[in-house]
């Protein structure tokens, strides 16, 4: 890795990680407190829309933003063209979306969704505005901007929905928080982004970007289908409760891969695109981060599966204990694809997404069929099925995209076999400490011995047996702390 490429690299990942840190810190706070005031059934009702406005969202970009980011030699042509077109489609979603208020309260039975639907559209529109501006800085890798950027419109709109919730808006506080985000959000990026566009859409740039575009697209539509079937399923059959503890639970398994996995996915998806002909160099890099993400995420999740119950009623309250079973099986879900999202900067990075849309189908359809089967187990059933196709769907997934970079399936497991085998250690070694602990505690006493324990038994393993992944990430770190010090001293002198 060149000198250039990798302080840049390195120095993206950095405010990646520090905006990912830093805003989901504030999530989690202003998530409890939320909880804390509002209901599982709120928490439902806003599910029910997100999962639609969600799908809907997809069609806003089409894919285009990615395919700037590939596309070396974009031009402002390129790039004007693409942001009148989002804007076009920001309000054909906004309409159709409002017009369809009335049928997604009718599927969900839930009149209440009427007027909530109605707000959630405004998304489409104002968020168009902010698609181009957003590209650039992620091609540049300008992350410092997208971090000021996503930190100030968390703490702003979070504080607002904590008021609104403390007053009694009940759902609409949550509601009134995403269409504040979207429009803080748009106005900032347009204050410091340089960009502007030029009135002129180029159908003949369009079309260059359409071969790109067009199966990420479908990638991205069965992807989110599959990742979103089980909440339109479970609010459209379970009920709004229901729905409000299974989403509860799965943005709790989607910690990793919002914290680690898409800090790193953000970041090296441009950073592969410009090296996308090294094939050699991509190979090296993925097993790098991949052990490196697997060393900060496995442990994290499996030791979440052996402390579920204590967390749950510690931090949400006995009113969440329906999630405990859903949440204990969605952590092995979110071990699995914390390492299985950055297959996706393969597929981009070498322009293959006419085969991740192939591949997405094949497992989106199947991934679909076990949350039906699940269904008549109730939620629990439905997280247990999606967590034993998850684990039967990752070898496929994974062998098929690091082929393309000349990585065998065999060297991914042996890759992440030792960070594997410490967690699962820890984990044993938590789950039996319960076991010796009074029976007469609190669960917040239980977390309190356990976490901090587990912590320092999987820094013993992997420190005893050396992890690669472990000593890569002490000399990292090495090398930036001797850096800042010599830039620091020479500003001092």
């Amino acid at each position: 890795m060149s000198d250039e490429f990798k302080t840049r690299t390195i120095n993206s990942l950095s405010w990646s990680a520090i905006s990912q840190t830093v805003t989901q810190v504030l999530n989690f706070i202003i998530g409890v407190i939320l909880v804390r005031l509002l209901t599982p059934d709120v928490f439902g009702l806003m599910g029910m829309v997100g999962v639609l406005a969600g799908f809907a969202s997809l069609f806003s970009d089409l894919g285009m933003g990615a395919a700037l980011i590939q596309k070396k030699d974009a031009e402002q042509k390129h790039y004007s063209s693409i942001f009148w077109i989002n804007i076009i489609l920001g309000i054909a979603l906004m309409t159709i979306f409002m017009c369809a208020a009335p049928w997604i309260a009718g599927f969900y039975k839930e009149p209440d969704l009427v007027p909530l639907t109605y707000l959630i559209s405004l998304n489409f529109f104002v968020g168009s505005f902010n698609i181009v501006q957003k590209t650039l800085m992620q091609k540049k890798m300008n992350f410092k901007s997208l971090a000021i950027v996503e930190i100030v419109v968390l703490v702003f709109s979070g504080s607002i929905a904590i008021v609104l919730a403390v007053s009694g808006f009940g759902v609409w506080s949550l509601a009134i928080k995403s269409l504040l985000s979207t429009s803080i959000a748009v106005v900032l990026m347009w204050y410091i982004s340089g960009w502007r566009p030029r009135f002129l859409i180029d159908w003949m740039a369009v079309r260059e970007l359409l071969g790109f575009s067009s199966n990420l697209f479908g990638f991205r539509t069965m992807n989110y289908f599959i990742r979103n079937a089980d909440n339109l399923l479970v609010g459209r059959f379970l009920g709004s409760s229901a729905l409000g503890l299974y989403d509860k639970a799965y943005s709790m398994m989607l910690f990793p891969l919002n914290n680690i996995s898409r800090v790193i996915e953000r970041v090296m998806f441009p950073a592969f695109s410009s090296i996308q002909e090294d094939k050699l160099r991509i190979k090296n890099i993925y097993l790098q981060i991949t052990r490196s993400v697997a060393l900060i995420t496995f442990p994290m999740m499996f030791g979440l599966l052996v402390v579920t119950e204590s967390f749950v009623i510690t931090v949400f309250g006995s009113q969440w204990s329906g999630m405990i079973p859903v949440m204990q099986a969605l952590s092995i879900v979110g071990a699995i694809q914390s390492i299985g999202t950055l297959n996706g900067n393969i597929y981009l990075s070498q322009g293959r997404t006419g085969l991740q849309f192939k591949v997405g189908t094949v497992l989106g359809i199947l991934g679909v069929v076990a949350i039906v089967v699940g269904l008549q187990w109730g939620i629990k059933g439905v997280a247990h099925s999606y967590a034993l196709f998850s684990l039967l769907a990752a070898g496929p997934g994974i062998k098929i995209a690091v082929s393309l970079v000349g990585i065998t399936f065999k060297e991914v497991v042996v890759n992440l076999s030792g960070v594997f085998g410490s967690a699962v250690g820890m984990a044993i070694g938590v789950y039996l400490l319960g076991y010796l602990l009074p029976v007469y505690w609190q669960h917040w006493a239980y977390l309190a011995v356990q976490v901090p324990f587990g912590i320092t038994l999987y820094l013993l393993l992997i420190r005893t047996f050396r992890l690669k992944a472990y000593m890569e990430l002490k000399t990292l770190l090495r090398e930036q702390w001797q850096l800042r010090f010599a830039k620091t001293s020479s500003t001092i002198s």
